[in-house]
């Protein structure tokens, strides 16, 4: 009997140890494959690993407890039972068991102690959210990042399909409509892909171009992350947020990872535009790297007085040309350029525009009126427009490689790996309704504390004036 019993002992003894075994294995399994992503993701970019840190740590602290849980039930049920058959002689073995456990959470739990510690040095701002559409040379672009684009592109579709006719009333907007034989959705998702994919890039070159006073270090990050801390405090985490999404944008350390990637490709743009030249590689042909909506030029502007509705009171502009003046003049004007004369002296003796550097203008599809946009973008590098008349008077426009050409040029080179059914599942539709929704509601709490701002003072004004009388 007594054998019996000892080998039903060890029978549930070795039951316990495969117990607890298998859930340590189960969960070394787990560890074991959450550090093979980390790896995978490692190889195409360290951000990446630090910005989901944090993430991993939580992960593994709820893996580790649960295993905790789990194993101390199973190992306080085992040891009931084994100190009912053989008594204390037995704990022995239950104690190793235990201490195996004990040192393997021990160990997990250093994992998270570690982990938690080397975030405390991370920016605060700045995590990936949501799915990857794109990686951008080993850098995550998600669904996330993409809504800012996708607002910014829409409301600029709509203005351009619209004309005339946008009233700017967007609730209930066809973002399907047919648009020369495609959907205005996809030309949207296209274009603001495009966009998102290019300030990536050029925001990564951050290092690389900018030096000087002008390069990009940890003081900067840290005045991104301090300026989206005074706007959380302005207006509450709950506010900020509203306004975030009335421009498409889901959180704030989105909107703060947002704000940087643009501020990054904006500094990166004006340092190249102040000597151009010197950023473009040897031997490239940025003629290759031109796009029909986007780009770069210089233009003489010769005003031109509107007599066709003109204010009877109002003094015309005494450096304004009469129409037939202005219209032969730039005749004259874009056949000497043509003909090779310097473009940049004729700016300087006839150019209007005082708005306009040296440097001319680099913009996009919808940022100038039509006509000059139309022109300006059938150019080729270097060529030169005829006469374009225009509400404010006759351009003659010339084409040049600027920031755009060189954006291009990168994007030719840079490594990108698209997840094309991720981008597939974004819907316009349902960011612009989110975007619509979030505007209506702040402005419906702005009117409110405006009006409540306004019962206050109304309440407070009979007590000042009889102070006042008094």
């Amino acid at each position: 009997m007594d054998n019996e019993k000892n080998d039903a002992l060890n029978e549930k003894v070795q039951q316990v140890k495969d117990d607890v075994t298998a859930k340590i294995a189960d969960a070394a399994s787990e560890i074991k494959e959450e550090i093979a992503e980390a790896d995978a993701a490692a190889s195409e970019a360290v951000s990446e690993i630090k910005d989901e840190a944090a993430d991993k740590a939580a992960e593994i602290g709820e893996a580790v407890e649960d295993i905790a849980e789990d194993a101390k039930e199973d190992i306080a049920e085992a040891v009931k039972t084994v100190e009912k058959k053989a008594g204390k002689s037995v704990n022995l073995s239950v104690g190793a068991l235990i201490g195996i456990v004990v040192g393997c959470l021990a160990v997990a739990a250093l994992v998270v102690f570690l982990i938690m510690n080397y975030m405390q040095g991370q920016p605060k701002y700045g995590k990936a959210e949501g799915k990857t559409i794109a990686t951008v040379n080993g850098e995550k672009l998600t669904d996330a990042d993409l809504g800012y684009y996708i607002y910014a592109e829409a409301t600029n579709q709509y203005y351009e399909v619209e004309g005339d006719n946008a009233d700017g009333e967007l609730e209930g907007y066809d973002w399907d409509k047919d648009v020369d034989g495609r959907k205005l959705s996809d030309i949207i998702k296209e274009k603001a892909y495009d966009k998102a994919v290019s300030d990536m890039i050029a925001s990564q070159k951050t290092s690389e171009i900018l030096s000087g006073d002008a390069v990009w270090d940890e003081q900067d990050d840290q005045q991104i992350q301090s300026t989206v801390d005074g706007y959380v405090q302005q207006f509450g985490e709950d506010g900020f947020n509203l306004r975030a999404k009335s421009m498409g944008i889901s959180s704030v350390n989105e909107y703060a990872r947002i704000y940087s990637m643009v501020m990054k490709s904006q500094e990166v743009q004006s340092e190249i535009e102040e000597d151009f030249n010197s950023f473009v590689p040897d031997g490239v042909n940025l003629g290759d790297y031109t796009q029909d909506d986007k780009g770069s030029v210089k233009h003489i502007l010769l005003m031109v007085n509107d007599t066709t509705n003109i204010d009877p009171a109002a003094t015309p502009d005494p450096e304004a040309y009469d129409d037939a003046t202005a219209a032969a003049l730039a005749q004259t004007i874009a056949e000497q350029a043509k003909a090779g004369e310097d473009f940049d002296s004729l700016m300087e003796q006839y150019n209007q525009d005082t708005g306009e550097t040296s440097a001319g203008y680099t913009f996009g599809e919808g940022e100038m009126v039509p006509e000059f946009e139309e022109a300006a973008f059938a150019l080729a590098l270097d060529q030169v427009s005829d006469p374009v008349k225009t509400d404010y008077g006759y351009h003659v426009i010339k084409r040049i490689a600027g920031f755009y050409e060189i954006q291009n040029y990168w994007k030719s080179q840079a490594k990108i790996s698209q997840n094309k059914g991720n981008l597939d599942k974004i819907s316009v539709k349902g960011i612009m309704d989110g975007v619509y929704q979030s505007g209506k509601q702040l402005q419906e709490e702005q009117e409110a504390q405006y009006a409540s701002d306004s019962d206050s003072s109304s309440e407070d004004e009979p007590a000042a004036t009889a102070a006042a009388a008094e």
